[in-house]
């Protein structure tokens, strides 16, 4: 029994406007910083709008079915790959492959109307989709920093990629009898393989956006929102698992608490909008100096505390030094310093509380000595 492609099509045309829909919903009430899902929408009502268009074949004009069909969708296919790299806050490549697109669709036009040629048309066709495939492809495994919704993607769109290679040798080994609509087993086969990976493809739109969502919404529960240091209690879990860690292996651990110094003289004399400022500022100036096991927290106004694993008092030191200097030499407006204690892990530090207290104290002996220097525990 054969399929009816025609069937397969329009099946597969059906579910366009539904995916749409739920990338539009998705679009409307996630945040506005989970960019591209309008692109991805909009690609997918285009693509489907030329999955109908080529199923008519047949009854309508060629360079309707064919051109115009097909024209969307690469045009489509082409909006799912500016969304992603909308997405991924990557510079979008609408000039090369929006080029790319106009000469296909040009050749294409040719081959229809000027100078038939099948062989032709599904060659231009199915290579420039594949080109525009293997792109997205290796966009998202170049940026992407997601786990299984990126690997999904990444996979669903190779799989479609390797579907158009086989339509396209087939075609041209003529298992599609000059006609894709033609119900033979190899172009139903392709058509239901082609069909599910639309699909997959647009599951994976939405895992990735969900996924962003939840980093979104983790980053916000975890980060400071004024300087993305970690807050309190965010700080307070890593840093106890490091440190059980560190006493468990017999490594160093050490702590610097930090604290601006005559902060509040900046938020009379200059304004609180100053102090924020000076708040980022001193971030951005720590977090050069620090590894990616280091973490850094704001335990509220302008005291920080910075957790160093497997780092000794005297490595601990030199990286408060340069914190120090760094911060006093920064070009910011109004100038601003910073005292430090160091404390690192000892035996008798039965908590982290005890930890930090020490190095609290030691911070303070540092603002009494004059400020803008390091004191240790």
């Amino acid at each position: 029994m054969k399929l009816d492609i025609r069937t397969i099509l329009f099946m597969a045309a059906f579910m366009g406007p539904l995916m749409a829909f739920v990338l539009l919903s998705l679009r409307r009430n996630y945040p506005v910083s989970v960019r591209g899902l309008g692109w991805w929408a909009g690609g997918t009502l285009v693509i489907f709008i030329g999955i109908v268009l080529v199923a008519l074949r047949d009854i309508l004009p060629l360079l309707a079915t064919v051109w115009g069909g097909n024209s969307l969708l690469i045009g489509g296919t082409l909006m799912w790959l500016l969304g992603t790299e909308k997405f991924l806050g990557l510079p979008t490549s609408l000039r090369t492959t929006g080029a790319l697109v106009l000469v296909a669709s040009a050749l294409l036009a040719y081959f229809v109307q000027v100078q038939p040629f099948y062989e032709a048309r599904v060659t231009v066709i199915d290579t420039t989709l594949v080109m525009l495939i293997v792109l997205h492809s290796h966009r998202l495994a170049q940026h992407n920093r997601f786990d299984f919704s990126g690997r999904f993607l990444v996979l669903s769109l190779m799989a479609t990629a390797c579907a158009w290679v086989v339509q396209g040798a087939g075609a041209l080994s003529g298992y599609t009898e000059g006609n894709a609509m033609v119900s033979n087993n190899f172009n139903a086969v392709i058509s239901a393989v082609l069909t599910c990976c639309t699909l997959l493809t647009l599951i994976g739109f939405v895992l990735l956006a969900s996924e962003r969502v939840r980093d979104e919404f983790e980053r916000l529960a975890t980060k400071d929102s004024l300087t993305g240091a970690l807050m309190r209690r965010a700080w307070d879990t890593a840093a106890q698992l490091e440190m059980d860690r560190c006493r468990r292996h017999g490594r160093d651990l050490s702590l610097i608490a930090m604290d601006l110094d005559h902060f509040k003289q900046i938020n009379d004399t200059y304004g609180h909008l100053a102090g924020d400022k000076a708040l980022i500022d001193f971030v951005v100036r720590v977090n050069t100096h620090l590894r990616r096991q280091d973490q850094l927290g704001r335990l509220g106004g302008e005291e920080f505390v910075l957790l160093l694993p497997e780092t000794s008092q005297n490595d601990a030191v030199v990286v408060a030094e340069r914190i120090r200097a760094a911060t006093a030499n920064s070009p910011a407006h109004p100038r601003y310093t910073v005292s430090m204690g160091v404390a690192t892990l000892q035996p008798s530090d039965m908590s982290l509380q005890h930890l930090m207290s020490r190095a609290d104290a030691a911070m303070y002996r540092a603002k009494d000595q004059g400020r803008n220097q390091v004191v240790t525990q």
